[in-house]
Protein backbone atom coordinates (compact mmCIF):
# COMPACT_ATOMS: atom_id res chain seq x y z
CA UNK A 1 0.00 0.00 0.00
CA UNK A 2 2.91 2.30 0.67
CA UNK A 3 6.70 2.29 0.62
CA UNK A 4 8.71 2.24 3.83
CA UNK A 5 10.90 5.34 3.80
CA UNK A 6 12.40 4.74 7.26
CA UNK A 7 11.36 6.09 10.63
CA UNK A 8 10.71 9.82 11.02
CA UNK A 9 11.93 10.47 14.57
CA UNK A 10 10.54 14.00 14.86
CA UNK A 11 7.11 12.89 13.72
CA UNK A 12 7.23 9.92 16.12
CA UNK A 13 7.94 12.27 19.01
CA UNK A 14 5.05 14.51 18.03
CA UNK A 15 2.68 11.56 17.76
CA UNK A 16 3.84 10.31 21.19
CA UNK A 17 2.28 6.87 20.73
CA UNK A 18 4.15 4.40 22.91
CA UNK A 19 5.99 1.55 21.13
CA UNK A 20 5.22 2.95 17.65
CA UNK A 21 7.14 5.06 15.19
CA UNK A 22 6.02 6.95 12.10
CA UNK A 23 6.94 5.33 8.81
CA UNK A 24 5.63 7.89 6.36
CA UNK A 25 2.91 10.43 5.80
CA UNK A 26 0.87 11.67 2.87
CA UNK A 27 -1.07 14.84 2.15
CA UNK A 28 -3.25 14.73 -0.94
CA UNK A 29 -6.80 15.44 -2.06
CA UNK A 30 -8.13 12.58 0.07
CA UNK A 31 -6.68 14.15 3.23
CA UNK A 32 -3.69 13.80 5.50
CA UNK A 33 -2.58 10.30 6.43
CA UNK A 34 0.09 9.05 8.82
CA UNK A 35 1.32 5.45 8.76
CA UNK A 36 2.89 3.93 11.86
CA UNK A 37 4.40 0.58 12.83
CA UNK A 38 5.69 -1.13 15.93
CA UNK A 39 9.31 -0.50 16.77
CA UNK A 40 9.98 -4.01 18.09
CA UNK A 41 10.59 -6.53 15.30
CA UNK A 42 10.98 -9.52 17.61
CA UNK A 43 8.18 -10.60 19.91
CA UNK A 44 7.38 -13.56 22.15
CA UNK A 45 4.61 -15.95 21.17
CA UNK A 46 1.65 -15.62 23.56
CA UNK A 47 1.31 -19.43 23.72
CA UNK A 48 4.87 -20.73 24.01
CA UNK A 49 6.86 -17.56 24.88
CA UNK A 50 9.25 -18.35 22.04
CA UNK A 51 10.83 -15.28 20.45
CA UNK A 52 9.58 -14.94 16.87
CA UNK A 53 11.08 -12.79 14.09
CA UNK A 54 9.47 -14.25 10.98
CA UNK A 55 6.73 -12.05 9.49
CA UNK A 56 3.85 -13.75 7.73
CA UNK A 57 1.88 -10.65 6.66
CA UNK A 58 1.63 -6.89 7.23
CA UNK A 59 -2.07 -5.94 7.27
CA UNK A 60 -2.89 -2.23 7.49
CA UNK A 61 -5.79 -0.93 9.56
CA UNK A 62 -7.19 2.49 10.24
CA UNK A 63 -7.55 3.44 13.92
CA UNK A 64 -8.91 6.46 15.77
CA UNK A 65 -6.61 8.42 18.03
CA UNK A 66 -6.57 11.71 19.88
CA UNK A 67 -6.61 14.82 17.66
CA UNK A 68 -3.08 15.60 16.52
CA UNK A 69 -2.14 18.50 14.28
CA UNK A 70 -5.76 19.55 13.73
CA UNK A 71 -8.74 17.75 12.28
CA UNK A 72 -8.70 15.53 9.21
CA UNK A 73 -5.64 13.46 10.21
CA UNK A 74 -6.09 9.73 9.51
CA UNK A 75 -3.94 7.26 11.44
CA UNK A 76 -3.07 3.94 9.80
CA UNK A 77 -1.29 1.11 11.63
CA UNK A 78 0.76 -1.51 9.82
CA UNK A 79 0.51 -4.58 12.02
CA UNK A 80 2.78 -7.57 11.77
CA UNK A 81 1.29 -11.06 11.70
CA UNK A 82 4.11 -13.20 13.05
CA UNK A 83 4.63 -16.86 12.08
CA UNK A 84 5.80 -19.16 14.87
CA UNK A 85 8.06 -21.99 13.64
CA UNK A 86 8.17 -23.79 16.99
CA UNK A 87 6.64 -27.24 16.53
CA UNK A 88 5.36 -27.35 20.13
CA UNK A 89 3.60 -23.99 19.83
CA UNK A 90 -0.20 -24.49 19.46
CA UNK A 91 -0.55 -21.17 17.61
CA UNK A 92 0.96 -21.02 14.16
CA UNK A 93 0.53 -17.25 13.78
CA UNK A 94 -0.45 -14.24 15.85
CA UNK A 95 -0.64 -10.45 15.56
CA UNK A 96 1.58 -8.08 17.50
CA UNK A 97 -0.35 -6.09 20.12
CA UNK A 98 0.48 -3.37 22.63
CA UNK A 99 -1.23 -1.71 25.58
CA UNK A 100 -2.20 1.22 23.35
CA UNK A 101 -3.66 -1.00 20.62
CA UNK A 102 -5.01 -4.29 22.00
CA UNK A 103 -6.15 -7.15 19.80
CA UNK A 104 -8.78 -6.06 17.24
CA UNK A 105 -8.84 -2.54 18.68
CA UNK A 106 -10.02 0.23 16.39
CA UNK A 107 -9.33 3.10 18.80
CA UNK A 108 -6.24 3.70 20.89
CA UNK A 109 -6.23 3.20 24.66
CA UNK A 110 -5.54 6.89 25.28
CA UNK A 111 -8.56 7.90 23.19
CA UNK A 112 -10.67 5.40 25.10
CA UNK A 113 -9.42 6.93 28.36
CA UNK A 114 -10.17 10.43 27.09
CA UNK A 115 -13.75 9.41 26.29
CA UNK A 116 -14.25 8.05 29.80
CA UNK A 117 -12.64 11.11 31.38
CA UNK A 118 -14.83 13.57 29.51
CA UNK A 119 -17.99 11.65 30.31
CA UNK A 120 -17.11 11.31 33.99
CA UNK A 121 -15.91 14.88 34.50
CA UNK A 122 -18.38 16.92 32.47
CA UNK A 123 -22.14 17.13 32.10
CA UNK A 124 -22.15 16.42 28.38
CA UNK A 125 -24.34 14.33 26.13
CA UNK A 126 -22.85 11.09 24.80
CA UNK A 127 -23.57 12.18 21.24
CA UNK A 128 -21.61 15.42 21.77
CA UNK A 129 -18.51 13.61 23.01
CA UNK A 130 -18.76 11.08 20.19
CA UNK A 131 -19.01 13.81 17.56
CA UNK A 132 -16.05 15.72 19.02
CA UNK A 133 -13.75 12.71 18.61
CA UNK A 134 -15.18 11.32 15.39
CA UNK A 135 -16.53 8.07 16.85
CA UNK A 136 -20.02 6.62 17.10
CA UNK A 137 -22.45 6.73 20.02
CA UNK A 138 -22.21 2.94 20.64
CA UNK A 139 -18.41 3.21 20.79
CA UNK A 140 -18.54 5.76 23.61
CA UNK A 141 -21.30 3.92 25.45
CA UNK A 142 -19.40 0.64 25.25
CA UNK A 143 -16.47 2.25 27.10
CA UNK A 144 -18.81 3.66 29.73
CA UNK A 145 -20.48 0.31 30.28
CA UNK A 146 -17.13 -1.41 30.71
CA UNK A 147 -15.94 1.10 33.32
CA UNK A 148 -19.39 1.31 34.95
CA UNK A 149 -19.27 -2.36 35.88
CA UNK A 150 -16.17 -1.66 37.98
CA UNK A 151 -17.57 1.52 39.53
CA UNK A 152 -20.90 0.03 40.58
CA UNK A 153 -19.47 -2.58 42.97
CA UNK A 154 -21.32 -1.42 46.11
CA UNK A 155 -20.48 -4.47 48.21
CA UNK A 156 -16.83 -3.41 48.46
CA UNK A 157 -17.67 0.03 49.88
CA UNK A 158 -17.75 0.87 53.57
CA UNK A 159 -21.04 2.68 54.20
CA UNK A 160 -21.85 4.09 57.63
CA UNK A 161 -24.64 6.55 56.81
CA UNK A 162 -27.04 5.67 54.01
CA UNK A 163 -29.50 7.96 52.24
CA UNK A 164 -32.55 6.71 50.32
CA UNK A 165 -34.62 8.87 48.00
CA UNK A 166 -36.64 8.53 44.81
CA UNK A 167 -36.97 10.47 41.58
CA UNK A 168 -38.77 10.12 38.27
CA UNK A 169 -36.72 8.36 35.62
CA UNK A 170 -38.76 9.70 32.68
CA UNK A 171 -42.21 10.99 31.79
CA UNK A 172 -45.41 9.19 32.66
CA UNK A 173 -46.64 6.85 29.94
CA UNK A 174 -49.96 5.17 29.23
CA UNK A 175 -50.11 1.68 27.81
CA UNK A 176 -52.89 -0.79 27.12
CA UNK A 177 -52.72 -3.87 29.32
CA UNK A 178 -53.61 -7.46 28.54
CA UNK A 179 -57.20 -6.98 29.67
CA UNK A 180 -57.62 -4.04 27.31
CA UNK A 181 -57.56 -1.33 29.99
CA UNK A 182 -55.24 1.65 29.76
CA UNK A 183 -52.58 1.50 32.50
CA UNK A 184 -50.64 4.46 33.84
CA UNK A 185 -46.89 3.73 34.00
CA UNK A 186 -44.76 5.89 36.26
CA UNK A 187 -41.08 5.09 35.70
CA UNK A 188 -39.55 5.92 39.09
CA UNK A 189 -36.04 5.19 40.32
CA UNK A 190 -34.67 4.92 43.85
CA UNK A 191 -31.27 6.47 44.57
CA UNK A 192 -29.02 5.08 47.31
CA UNK A 193 -26.43 7.61 48.50
CA UNK A 194 -23.44 7.58 50.82
CA UNK A 195 -24.24 10.55 53.08
CA UNK A 196 -20.62 10.86 54.21
CA UNK A 197 -19.26 11.53 50.73
CA UNK A 198 -22.38 12.33 48.67
CA UNK A 199 -21.53 9.55 46.23
CA UNK A 200 -24.36 7.71 44.51
CA UNK A 201 -24.10 4.02 45.35
CA UNK A 202 -26.75 2.68 43.02
CA UNK A 203 -29.89 3.61 41.09
CA UNK A 204 -32.61 0.97 41.09
CA UNK A 205 -35.65 0.90 38.87
CA UNK A 206 -38.76 1.05 41.06
CA UNK A 207 -40.49 3.19 43.65
CA UNK A 208 -42.02 1.23 46.51
CA UNK A 209 -40.61 -0.26 49.69
CA UNK A 210 -40.32 -3.68 48.04
CA UNK A 211 -37.60 -2.28 45.78
CA UNK A 212 -35.65 -0.93 48.78
CA UNK A 213 -36.10 -4.21 50.64
CA UNK A 214 -34.87 -6.27 47.68
CA UNK A 215 -31.80 -4.07 47.15
CA UNK A 216 -30.78 -4.13 50.81
CA UNK A 217 -31.31 -7.89 51.09
CA UNK A 218 -29.01 -8.43 48.11
CA UNK A 219 -26.15 -6.81 50.01
CA UNK A 220 -23.85 -9.07 52.05
CA UNK A 221 -24.48 -9.48 55.74
CA UNK A 222 -21.25 -7.72 56.75
CA UNK A 223 -22.22 -4.73 54.56
CA UNK A 224 -25.62 -4.38 56.24
CA UNK A 225 -24.12 -4.65 59.71
CA UNK A 226 -21.84 -1.66 59.03
CA UNK A 227 -24.72 0.71 58.29
CA UNK A 228 -25.41 2.75 61.44
CA UNK A 229 -27.81 5.46 60.23
CA UNK A 230 -30.32 5.75 57.39
CA UNK A 231 -31.89 9.08 56.33
CA UNK A 232 -35.20 9.00 54.47
CA UNK A 233 -38.14 11.25 53.74
CA UNK A 234 -41.53 10.65 55.38
CA UNK A 235 -42.20 7.37 53.58
CA UNK A 236 -43.66 4.61 55.76
CA UNK A 237 -42.79 2.00 53.12
CA UNK A 238 -39.12 2.99 53.18
CA UNK A 239 -39.13 2.94 56.98
CA UNK A 240 -40.64 -0.55 57.10
CA UNK A 241 -38.16 -1.88 54.54
CA UNK A 242 -35.19 -0.45 56.44
CA UNK A 243 -36.44 -1.86 59.75
CA UNK A 244 -36.74 -5.34 58.26
CA UNK A 245 -33.37 -5.43 56.51
CA UNK A 246 -31.29 -3.15 58.78
CA UNK A 247 -32.69 -3.78 62.28
CA UNK A 248 -29.69 -2.22 64.05
CA UNK A 249 -29.59 0.98 61.98
CA UNK A 250 -31.11 4.20 63.32
CA UNK A 251 -33.57 5.95 60.99
CA UNK A 252 -33.53 9.74 60.70
CA UNK A 253 -36.37 11.61 59.03
CA UNK A 254 -35.44 14.59 56.89
CA UNK A 255 -36.66 17.81 58.56
CA UNK A 256 -37.27 19.49 55.20
CA UNK A 257 -40.23 17.17 54.56
CA UNK A 258 -41.59 17.84 58.06
CA UNK A 259 -41.60 21.60 57.37
CA UNK A 260 -43.18 20.95 53.98
CA UNK A 261 -45.92 18.98 55.70
CA UNK A 262 -46.53 21.88 58.13
CA UNK A 263 -46.71 24.36 55.25
CA UNK A 264 -49.21 22.10 53.51
CA UNK A 265 -51.33 22.27 56.66
CA UNK A 266 -51.40 26.08 56.46
CA UNK A 267 -52.37 25.96 52.77
CA UNK A 268 -55.22 23.58 53.52
CA UNK A 269 -56.58 25.81 56.30
CA UNK A 270 -56.29 28.95 54.16
CA UNK A 271 -58.21 27.39 51.29
CA UNK A 272 -60.88 26.00 53.59
CA UNK A 273 -61.38 29.33 55.33
CA UNK A 274 -61.69 31.11 51.99
CA UNK A 275 -64.60 28.88 51.01
CA UNK A 276 -66.20 29.15 54.48
CA UNK A 277 -65.99 32.95 54.70
CA UNK A 278 -66.30 34.06 51.06
CA UNK A 279 -67.85 30.92 49.52
CA UNK A 280 -65.22 31.05 46.76
CA UNK A 281 -61.53 30.57 46.25
CA UNK A 282 -59.08 33.30 47.18
CA UNK A 283 -58.64 36.46 45.14
CA UNK A 284 -56.03 39.19 44.96
CA UNK A 285 -58.25 41.45 47.08
CA UNK A 286 -58.02 39.00 50.01
CA UNK A 287 -54.93 39.56 52.22
CA UNK A 288 -54.68 35.84 52.97
CA UNK A 289 -54.40 35.10 49.24
CA UNK A 290 -52.40 38.13 48.14
CA UNK A 291 -49.64 37.54 50.73
CA UNK A 292 -50.07 33.77 51.06
CA UNK A 293 -46.36 33.07 50.58
CA UNK A 294 -45.58 34.89 53.83
CA UNK A 295 -47.45 32.20 55.78
CA UNK A 296 -44.82 29.61 54.78
CA UNK A 297 -41.74 31.82 55.34
CA UNK A 298 -39.55 31.84 58.44
CA UNK A 299 -40.58 34.67 60.72
CA UNK A 300 -37.00 35.70 61.54
CA UNK A 301 -36.18 36.13 57.83
CA UNK A 302 -38.99 38.60 57.09
CA UNK A 303 -38.44 42.32 56.66
CA UNK A 304 -40.38 44.95 58.61
CA UNK A 305 -42.78 45.47 55.70
CA UNK A 306 -43.36 41.74 55.35
CA UNK A 307 -44.03 41.39 59.09
CA UNK A 308 -46.70 44.10 58.85
CA UNK A 309 -48.34 42.28 55.94
CA UNK A 310 -48.22 39.03 57.89
CA UNK A 311 -49.96 40.69 60.83
CA UNK A 312 -52.64 41.89 58.45
CA UNK A 313 -53.27 38.29 57.34
CA UNK A 314 -53.35 36.85 60.86
CA UNK A 315 -55.67 39.60 62.15
CA UNK A 316 -58.12 39.05 59.29
CA UNK A 317 -58.77 35.43 60.34
CA UNK A 318 -58.15 34.04 63.88
CA UNK A 319 -57.89 30.44 62.63
CA UNK A 320 -54.99 31.40 60.36
CA UNK A 321 -53.28 32.96 63.36
CA UNK A 322 -53.70 29.75 65.39
CA UNK A 323 -52.50 27.46 62.59
CA UNK A 324 -49.53 29.75 61.89
CA UNK A 325 -48.56 29.52 65.57
CA UNK A 326 -48.66 25.70 65.39
CA UNK A 327 -46.42 25.77 62.34
CA UNK A 328 -43.92 27.93 64.25
CA UNK A 329 -44.02 25.45 67.15
CA UNK A 330 -43.04 22.71 64.72
CA UNK A 331 -40.11 24.81 63.50
CA UNK A 332 -38.95 25.46 67.05
CA UNK A 333 -39.23 21.74 67.77
CA UNK A 334 -36.87 20.90 64.91
CA UNK A 335 -34.34 23.50 66.06
CA UNK A 336 -33.70 21.73 69.37
CA UNK A 337 -30.36 20.01 69.93
CA UNK A 338 -30.95 17.78 72.95
CA UNK A 339 -33.68 15.51 74.27
CA UNK A 340 -34.72 17.77 77.17
CA UNK A 341 -35.47 20.73 74.89
CA UNK A 342 -37.24 18.40 72.47
CA UNK A 343 -39.55 17.09 75.17
CA UNK A 344 -40.35 20.66 76.32
CA UNK A 345 -41.13 21.85 72.78
CA UNK A 346 -43.15 18.70 72.12
CA UNK A 347 -45.32 19.39 75.17
CA UNK A 348 -45.98 22.96 73.98
CA UNK A 349 -46.91 21.71 70.52
CA UNK A 350 -49.21 19.03 71.90
CA UNK A 351 -50.97 21.53 74.17
CA UNK A 352 -51.52 23.91 71.24
CA UNK A 353 -52.96 21.18 69.04
CA UNK A 354 -55.34 19.94 71.74
CA UNK A 355 -56.58 23.49 72.32
CA UNK A 356 -57.86 23.73 68.73
CA UNK A 357 -60.52 21.77 66.89
CA UNK A 358 -58.96 22.07 63.42
CA UNK A 359 -58.60 18.67 61.78
CA UNK A 360 -55.56 19.82 59.80
CA UNK A 361 -53.57 20.48 62.99
CA UNK A 362 -54.59 17.16 64.53
CA UNK A 363 -53.66 15.33 61.34
CA UNK A 364 -50.20 16.90 61.38
CA UNK A 365 -49.70 15.99 65.04
CA UNK A 366 -50.67 12.35 64.37
CA UNK A 367 -48.07 12.25 61.61
CA UNK A 368 -45.38 13.70 63.88
CA UNK A 369 -46.33 11.22 66.63
CA UNK A 370 -45.87 8.33 64.19
CA UNK A 371 -42.42 9.67 63.30
CA UNK A 372 -41.38 10.74 66.80
CA UNK A 373 -38.57 8.19 67.20
CA UNK A 374 -37.10 9.20 63.83
CA UNK A 375 -37.36 12.86 64.82
CA UNK A 376 -35.38 12.10 67.97
CA UNK A 377 -32.64 10.52 65.84
CA UNK A 378 -32.56 13.68 63.74
CA UNK A 379 -32.31 15.86 66.87
CA UNK A 380 -29.33 13.83 68.13
CA UNK A 381 -27.45 13.47 64.83
CA UNK A 382 -28.81 16.32 62.63
CA UNK A 383 -28.62 13.79 59.81
CA UNK A 384 -30.59 14.91 56.75
CA UNK A 385 -31.21 13.67 53.24
CA UNK A 386 -29.65 16.79 51.68
CA UNK A 387 -26.93 14.89 49.86
CA UNK A 388 -29.50 12.47 48.48
CA UNK A 389 -31.46 15.43 47.13
CA UNK A 390 -28.24 16.81 45.60
CA UNK A 391 -27.60 13.41 44.00
CA UNK A 392 -31.11 13.50 42.56
CA UNK A 393 -30.41 16.92 41.07
CA UNK A 394 -27.22 15.60 39.47
CA UNK A 395 -29.15 12.70 37.96
CA UNK A 396 -31.81 15.03 36.58
CA UNK A 397 -29.18 17.33 35.05
CA UNK A 398 -27.54 14.38 33.31
CA UNK A 399 -30.92 13.28 32.02
CA UNK A 400 -31.73 16.73 30.65
CA UNK A 401 -28.35 17.16 28.97
CA UNK A 402 -28.53 13.67 27.51
CA UNK A 403 -32.00 14.51 26.09
CA UNK A 404 -33.50 11.70 28.14
CA UNK A 405 -32.56 8.04 28.57
CA UNK A 406 -34.68 5.12 27.43
CA UNK A 407 -32.35 2.42 28.71
CA UNK A 408 -32.17 2.34 32.51
CA UNK A 409 -28.84 0.48 32.42
CA UNK A 410 -27.16 3.25 30.39
CA UNK A 411 -28.73 5.87 32.64
CA UNK A 412 -27.46 4.12 35.78
CA UNK A 413 -23.89 3.63 34.56
CA UNK A 414 -23.58 7.21 33.33
CA UNK A 415 -24.61 8.60 36.72
CA UNK A 416 -22.41 6.17 38.67
CA UNK A 417 -19.40 7.06 36.55
CA UNK A 418 -19.99 10.81 36.89
CA UNK A 419 -20.36 10.69 40.68
CA UNK A 420 -17.62 8.11 41.31
CA UNK A 421 -14.79 10.65 41.45
CA UNK A 422 -12.19 8.17 40.21
CA UNK A 423 -9.75 10.88 39.14
CA UNK A 424 -9.39 14.66 39.39
CA UNK A 425 -10.91 16.53 36.46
Amino acid sequence: MFEDSGPIDAASDLLNLTDYHVITGTNDASGRQVFIELVAIEVASPSSSVMVRRIQARPVHRVKDLPSGGDGLDLWVRKRRMACQESACPRRSFVQTTSQLPFRARITARLSQRLVDEMSCELRAVSRVAAAHGVSWPTVMARLNAVGELVGDVDRMFIRRLGIDEHRFRKVRYARGRNGKVVRIEPWSIVFTDLDTGKILDIVDGRRGATVRKWLKSRPRYWRQRVQFVAIDMSSEFRKAVRETLPKAKISVDHFHVIARANLMITQVRRRRSHEVHERRGRAADPAYKYRKLLTCNLENLSITQVERLKLILESDPELGVIYGIKEHVRQLLKTRDIHDFQSRWAVLEKSVRATKMVEAKSLFRTLTAWRSQLLVFIRTRLTNARSEAANLTAKNLKRIGRGYRNHGHYRRRILLYTAGLRPC
